[in-house]
């Protein structure tokens, strides 16, 4: 007889929509604080390439140092992140 491994994905909950300047995001296992602080194309000058857009965040907590203050993601990263469950956004009422 076979197991079948049944390997579950999270859901897409979150949008780029529901990423914008002054969003509040909070790292689940550190309790550290980010504040969205500006969105860039990266690709923005090539014009032979799609866009692939890059979030400025500021943290701030415990586990913040001067390394890791101010760091760019890219905004698939920030996403999954939050569909992971590693982040949320806070005052985020959404299930």
């Amino acid at each position: 007889m076979m197991a079948k491994l049944i390997i579950v994905m999270p859901q897409k909950k979150h949008k780029t929509e529901d990423l914008k300047v002054g969003t509040l995001i909070r790292d689940v296992q550190t309790g550290d604080l980010a504040l969205l602080i500006k969105r860039v194309d990266l690709f923005k000058e090539m014009d032979e390439h799609p866009p692939l857009w890059i979030w400025e965040i500021t943290w701030t907590g415990p586990a913040t140092d001067s390394l890791n203050r101010h760091m760019p993601f890219i905004e698939e990263a920030v996403l999954g992140l939050l569909d992971g469950g590693v982040w949320e956004i806070k005052g985020d009422d959404k299930p």
